[in-house]
C-alpha cells in the first residue's frame, strides 16, 4: 500500500470509522469519490460530465487454511482523511496488520487507486486471500448514487486488467486493474450472483469478454512469512476519449511510480484545525462551479479568483450563454425570472477578477457581459433603491416559505452597490469614464440610500423595509451579511459587529441567524436554520465584517470557531469529515446539508486572504495590508493567483506583522517584497515552509501544533549571488529589532540544510546571505 501523499490532519488521526454517520467525501476539481465507513467506494463521480464514472468497489479480505476459507470479520476501522485521500487500518485474524489508501490518480486520465499494505505481525506463515469487486457501470447521481450498474460495456480480459469501451458516442473507456496481476478475473452481468462469489471466497474460472453492464471480479492469493509485507494496487482509470490513453494510464501504476503531491495553492496558519480547515475549503471551492445552485456559483467566485483562475474565467465564459434579454442572471430558484442578487453577486466576482488580472486584452474581451449586468441594475435602480419581488426570496434565505424579507433588503441594496463600485473600475482601467462614472456613482447613491432609509433609530441596519414600507427592524444575522456586500457606514457597521457577538447570538460556531431572545421571529428549525440556526457562511461573513473594523481577533475567533466545527465536531454532529455542514443546530447537536456547503467553504478562504492577509474585496490592485494583531500568530498563503502566482508569509509579534511575499503583481506599503519563492517540504507533519529569493533568499517556517518541533530544513540557493561562494552565513530574523542575527553558516550545495527548533505554534525566518 502507498502511503498517503498529502499531510494526514492531525485532529483526524483518532477518528474510528464507528462514529462515521455519512460517506467520506474526497474531491479533486470535478471529481468526487465518496466512500462509505468499511472502506468501500460508493461511487467516483463527475460533475463536470454530471455522472458517476464508476460505482461500487470493495476489496475483502480471507484466511485460506486447511481447504477452508474464512472472511475477515468488520472491524472498527482508524480512519485518516484528507481532502484528496483517506487511509484506514485495523488488524484482522489478530494477527494481520492491514493498512488501505484511496487515492486520486493524477494524470492524463480520471480515476482512483486503492492501495493495499498487509503485515503478518504473528509467529506463523499466513495464507491470505484478497477479492476485489467492482462496478464500473453505475452511473446513476442522487439518491441512485451507487446503484449497480447503467451503462452498458464491452470488457476483454488481459490478465493484468480488464479493458472496457462504453458502449457510447463518443465511446469512453475505462481500465479495471491491479498489481502484482491477480490469479483470475471473473465477469458477470449477475449482482446476486457477484454477492454469492464473495461470500464464499472463490472465484470460477476467469472470464475472457463480456458486454453489457459488467461487474469485473479479481483473486489474489498472497502466502506471508513472519513479519513479512506485501503490497497490492488496485486502479480504476478513465478516459472521456481513447481506450489507448487509459491503458496507459495503468502502465504508469503497473511500473510503481508513485505520484507526487500537487503543487498549487494552500493556506497554513498557527493554529492546526484553522490549517486543516482550509485544506477541506479549498477542495469544496474548486468545485464551486458545479454547484446547482447558480447564486452559490458566483459567491466562490473571489475565493475561487485566487485558487484557480482559470475556472472562474471558465464561470465568466460560461454565463455569456445564459444571461437573459434585459441584461440580468436568472434566480436560481426560477430561472425564468430575473435575480438581481445573482446578477450583482457575479458582477462583482467578474469584475474583481478582472482587476486582479490587470490583463486590458481580458478586460476588453469581458467588458460587453460587465456593461450590460451593470446597465440591468442601473435600470433597476433608477432611484437610488432596489425594490424587490415579494413572491419569492430575493436575499440569502432562499429556503423561507413564508416570513423572508421583502420589498427593500439592504443586502440585496448594497450587493448591488458592491457590483457597480467593481464594474466601474473595470471600465477606467479601459478608459471608458462616462461609464465608470455612471458605475460609480450610482453605487455611492444606493449606498447612501441605504444610509438614510434602512438604518433604524439604534444605527443597525434593518431587515428590510417591506413592500407597505413599513422598517422591519428585527436584529439578525443578516445585519453581517449585508455589510459583507458592501461597506456602507463604519460607525454601524462597528456596532453590528459587537451586537452579534453579544449572549442572544453567540454559539459554539460563531453567531446564530436570529437571537434566541427575540421569541416571536425565532425558531431553530424552520427554513433550514435561518431563522435560528448556525449557518456557517452567514457566520464568515460576520469574521469578514469583523476584520474590516479593526476587529480582527473577533473575526480571528470566528474563524477558530467554524474550524473547530469542520475538524472536531462535524462526525460528532452527524456529517462527514472535513465538511463545511450548510446549518448547524447547535441545541439538538445536528449538522445538515448534502454535501460540503461551497460557499461556506469559499467564504472561509476569501476570509483568511482578506482578513489575515488584508488583501482588500474589491482592489484597485493585488495589495496586502495584513492587521499587526490577530489570534493567528503566522499565516502562509502560498501559490495564491493575484495576476500572477503570488506567495506571502505573515508573522506576528513584537505587536506587528511581519510581512515576506512575492508575486509581480501584487504590492504592499511594508514588507519584504521578493522575485519568487517555493514551497519547502518538511519530514515533520504540521510544520510548514516557504522559501523566497531574488534579491537574497529567505525561508521561512511555521509550527502548526501545539508542540515544539525541531525540524530539519532542506532547500535549494536559488538567489543569483550563492553560486559565487562556497559557504555562507546563516541568519535569524528578529522581530523585536526588525533585523537579521548570524548564527551560523551553511556550504553552498545543490540541496542545503539547516535544523531549526520551533514552539508550539511558533514562526521563524531564516536568511542565507551573500553578505
Amino acid at each position: 500500500m502507498g502511503v498517503a501523499l498529502e499531510a494526514v490532519p492531525g485532529r483526524a488521526q483518532g477518528l474510528r470509522s464507528s462514529n462515521l454517520k455519512r460517506p467520506l467525501v474526497l474531491r479533486m476539481r470535478s471529481l468526487r469519490i465518496l466512500v462509505d465507513s468499511d472502506g468501500s467506494v460508493r461511487s467516483m463521480d463527475s460533475l463536470a460530465e454530471g455522472r458517476s464514472l464508476f460505482g461500487f468497489e470493495q476489496a475483502w479480505i480471507y484466511k485460506l487454511q486447511a481447504g477452508i476459507v474464512v472472511q475477515a470479520q468488520r472491524q472498527d476501522l482508524l480512519v485518516r482523511p484528507t481532502p484528496r485521500s483517506v487511509a484506514f487500518s485495523c488488524r484482522v485474524f489478530d494477527a494481520i496488520d492491514v493498512a488501505q489508501t484511496l487515492e486520486f490518480f493524477r494524470g492524463g486520465s480520471s480515476g482512483y487507486l486503492r492501495h493495499i499494505r498487509l503485515k503478518n505481525a504473528s509467529q506463523g506463515q499466513i495464507r491470505l486471500r484478497i477479492i476485489d469487486i467492482s462496478d464500473p457501470t453505475a452511473a446513476q447521481f442522487g439518491e441512485n448514487s451507487g446503484r449497480w450498474g447503467s451503462l452498458g460495456v464491452n470488457a476483454f480480459n488481459r490478465e493484468s486488467h480488464v479493458a472496457m469501451d462504453e458502449v457510447s458516442d463518443p465511446p469512453s473507456a475505462r481500465v479495471v486493474g491491479a498489481t502484482p496481476s491477480p490469479s483470475k478475473f471473473y465477469m458477470t452481468t449477475d449482482r446476486s450472483r457477484a454477492q454469492d462469489l464473495q461470500s464464499a471466497g472463490e472465484l470460477p474460472d476467469p472470464t475472457a469478454g463480456m458486454s453489457g453492464q459488467v461487474l469485473v471480479l479479481s483473486s489474489h492469493d498472497i502466502d506471508l512469512a513472519p513479519g513479512e509485507i506485501k503490497e497490492l494496487t488496485f486502479a480504476s482509470i478513465y478516459n472521456p476519449l481513447k481506450l489507448e490513453a487509459a491503458l496507459s494510464a495503468f502502465g504508469v501504476v503497473q511500473k510503481g511510480e508513485r505520484q507526487s503531491s500537487p503543487r498549487g495553492f494552500f493556506i497554513a496558519c498557527s493554529d492546526e484545525a484553522v490549517t486543516d480547515s482550509a485544506a477541506w475549503a479549498t477542495s469544496a471551492t474548486d468545485g464551486s462551479r458545479y454547484s446547482s445552485s447558480r447564486l452559490d456559483r458566483y459567491e466562490g467566485l473571489r475565493a475561487l479568483s485566487h485558487s484557480d483562475p482559470q475556472a472562474t474565467l471558465d464561470i465568466l465564459t460560461e454565463t455569456k450563454s445564459i444571461i437573459r434579454k434585459d441584461g440580468s442572471l436568472p434566480h436560481s430558484s426560477d430561472s425564468t425570472r430575473p435575480g438581481i442578487l445573482e446578477t450583482a453577486v457575479f458582477l462583482q466576482g467578474a469584475s474583481s477578477h478582472l482587476i486582479l488580472a490587470q490583463d486590458k486584452k481580458l478586460s476588453r474581451s469581458f467588458y460587453p457581459l460587465a456593461k450590460k449586468l451593470a446597465t440591468y441594475l442601473l435600470d433597476s435602480s433608477k432611484e437610488y433603491k432596489i425594490l424587490t419581488d415579494k413572491s419569492m426570496p430575493q436575499g440569502w434565505r432562499r429556503f423561507l416559505g413564508r416570513g423572508y424579507p421583502t420589498g427593500e433588503i439592504p443586502e440585496v441594496s448594497l450587493a448591488v452597490a458592491a457590483a457597480l463600485a467593481a464594474a466601474s473600475k473595470v471600465a477606467r482601467s479601459l478608459s471608458k469614464s462616462e461609464d465608470a462614472g455612471r458605475f460609480a456613482e450610482r453605487a455611492a447613491m444606493i449606498s447612501e440610500g441605504v444610509k438614510s432609509r434602512l438604518v433604524d433609530d439604534r444605527g443597525y441596519l434593518a431587515l428590510c423595509r417591506d413592500s407597505s414600507g413599513r422598517l422591519r427592524n428585527d436584529e439578525t444575522i443578516d445585519m453581517a451579511m449585508a455589510c459583507y456586500r458592501y461597506p456602507f457606514n463604519p460607525s454601524a457597521e462597528q456596532a453590528e459587529a459587537h451586537r452579534l457577538i453579544e449572549k442572544d447570538f453567540d454559539t459554539p460556531y460563531g453567531p446564530r441567524c436570529v437571537p434566541d431572545s427575540n421569541r416571536v421571529y425565532f425558531n431553530r428549525t424552520y427554513g433550514r436554520g435561518q431563522l435560528g440556526a448556525v449557518w456557517p457562511r452567514a457566520a464568515l461573513a460576520h469574521a469578514s465584517l469583523c476584520y474590516r473594523v479593526g476587529m480582527a481577533g473577533i473575526g480571528g475567533l470566528t474563524v477558530k470557531k467554524v474550524a473547530k466545527l469542520v475538524i472536531g465536531d462535524v462526525v460528532r454532529l452527524g456529517g462527514s469529515p472535513g465538511e463545511f455542514p450548510q446549518w448547524v443546530d447547535t441545541d439538538r447537536g445536528e449538522a445538515h446539508g448534502d454535501d460540503s456547503d461551497c460557499v461556506a467553504a469559499s467564504r472561509f478562504i476569501e476570509v483568511l486572504m482578506q482578513g489575515e492577509l488584508g488583501m482588500p474585496s474589491s482592489p484597485e490592485r493585488a495589495s496586502l495590508t495584513p492587521p499587526d494583531s490577530s489570534v493567528l500568530g503566522w499565516v502562509i498563503a502560498s501559490d495564491f493567483w493575484a495576476g500572477g502566482p503570488s506567495t506571502a508569509f505573515v508573522g506576528r509579534a513584537a505587536g506587528k506583522a511581519h510581512l515576506f511575499f512575492s508575486g509581480g503583481r501584487i504590492e504592499s506599503k511594508s514588507g519584504n517584497k521578493f522575485t519568487d519563492s517555493e514551497q519547502v517540504d518538511l519530514a515533520a507533519k504540521g510544520v510548514y515552509a516557504v522559501s523566497f529569493f531574488g534579491p537574497g533568499q529567505v525561508i521561512c517556517l511555521g509550527n502548526s501544533t501545539s508542540s515544539a518541533a525541531r525540524v530539519a530544513v532542506n532547500f535549494s540557493p536559488r538567489a543569483a549571488d550563492l553560486s559565487k561562494h562556497l559557504s555562507v552565513p546563516l541568519e535569524a530574523y528578529d522581530p523585536a529589532k526588525e533585523s537579521w542575527t548570524k548564527t551560523g553558516s551553511l556550504r553552498v550545495l545543490p540541496t542545503m540544510t539547516f535544523e531549526a527548533s520551533l514552539g508550539p505554534n511558533e514562526w521563524k525566518a531564516f536568511r542565507v546571505s551573500s553578505l
